[in-house]
């Protein structure tokens, strides 16, 4: 199962060289892996979304699924966005995106709609 994983205290940093479109891995700038995860510790099935040069036409969002030092094991061109080359200094950093406001949503609707049915299932074996 996938678990998203979110930080209040992330910090913004760049990329410390160049990636190409196919990438499945960044190195960011020397010292701050660990500050741009926010204290977040990743482990096998855990996501952590961040976006390359955001705010420009260049944005895109990534997952990161692994962290050792500085370095980030990254899936590409998530949300919507495409996976592109982005140059040395590019700004990385922790977003939330209307796919996290839509996987909340959905979260909420099934826990929901199984709450009701199991209150429906309860009634009926009580006889109500």
């Amino acid at each position: 199962m996938t678990v998203r994983k979110y930080s209040t205290i992330s910090l913004e940093t760049t990329l410390a060289s160049s990636i190409n479109s196919s990438a499945t891995s960044l190195t960011v700038a020397t010292g701050t892996g660990t500050t741009l995860l926010g204290g977040v510790t990743l482990t096998a099935g855990d996501i952590f979304l961040c976006a390359i040069d955001p705010d420009t036409s260049s944005e895109e969002i990534i997952y990161v699924t692994a962290r050792t030092g500085d370095t980030l094991t990254i899936t590409r061109g998530q949300a919507g966005t495409s996976a592109i080359s982005h140059s040395n200094g590019a700004t990385i950093q922790h977003v939330f995106t209307g796919e996290d406001a839509q996987h909340f949503e959905d979260s909420i609707n099934s826990l929901e709609t199984n709450t009701s049915a199991g209150v429906s299932t309860a009634l009926m074996l009580m006889g109500g």
